[in-house]
């Protein structure tokens, strides 16, 4: 898991080719990792291939919605604005899109939740 967040933020810092732009999603993937768990534990879910692929998507989303975010803050302080109307004039643009594009990917993967495993997820309409 520590790999994975590793090669993560290596692959952030290559595209965006700043430290402090990288520095955003460097800290929330393990944070949200970090909550996650906390939530499972709690829960009493354990740790099986089903969990683990939602890890993954769930860690996708964090880093991409993330990225979108910080491209969209960079451009209007690319434009001359100030950093803090930058940030909030970009949030305020795109906030909306981010959580409907969460919001579907979670409607489409959602039935997930109730399968024992991810075959019978995947074929239960076949049947």
């Amino acid at each position: 898991m520590t790999l994975a967040v590793i090669l993560v933020v290596l692959v952030i810092y290559l595209f965006l080719r700043n430290i402090r732009a990288t520095l955003i999603p460097s800290l929330s993937v393990p944070l949200s990792l970090i909550g996650t768990f906390a939530v499972m534990y709690l829960a009493n879910f354990s740790l099986n291939n089903l969990s683990l692929m939602a890890l993954t998507i769930a860690t996708g989303f964090v880093v991409d919605d993330a990225i979108v975010m910080i491209e969209n803050i960079a451009r209007y302080i690319e434009q001359g604005e100030p950093p803090l109307q930058a940030a909030l004039k970009g949030a305020g643009q795109i906030g909306f899109t981010i959580i409907s594009l969460t919001v579907s990917l979670i409607a489409v993967l959602i039935r997930y939740c109730s399968c024992r495993t991810w075959w019978d997820g995947c074929f239960a309409n076949s049947r």
